[in-house]
């Protein structure tokens, strides 16, 4: 989605390699570090993220959903739930740039 894109929906889901526990410790250290990102927990496996200087707001929820299993390999599947009640669709596009860059994984 480009810079100009008007209409973002008001929820995003992803399903993610994650375990919870994971998640929320890449969201609360690396994410946020050296960023204008903020990021409080308010619940278990909740969390609310900030922009400072902007009334961008993000509620983070995640939960953890079967096992998916490959052969002899169990990966965890992270339901991850995005909720955005005050932002414009630059600061969304700023939060999912930073957002993949730190929470990609793999090989290249």
């Amino acid at each position: 989605m480009s810079a100009t894109q008007t209409s973002w929906p008001e929820r995003v889901e992803y399903e993610m390699g994650y375990g919870a526990d994971e998640f929320g410790k890449v969201l609360l250290g690396a994410f946020t570090a050296k960023s204008d990102f903020n990021a409080v927990e308010t619940g278990p496996h909740r969390w609310l993220v900030s922009l400072v200087g902007s009334a961008f707001e993000l509620e983070i929820e995640v939960r953890e959903a079967a096992l998916r299993k490959i052969g002899l390999f169990a990966l965890p599947v992270l339901e991850v739930r995005f909720r955005f009640d005050k932002s414009e669709p630059v600061e969304r596009e700023r939060f999912f740039a930073r957002f993949h860059q730190y929470f990609h994984k793999g090989g290249g």
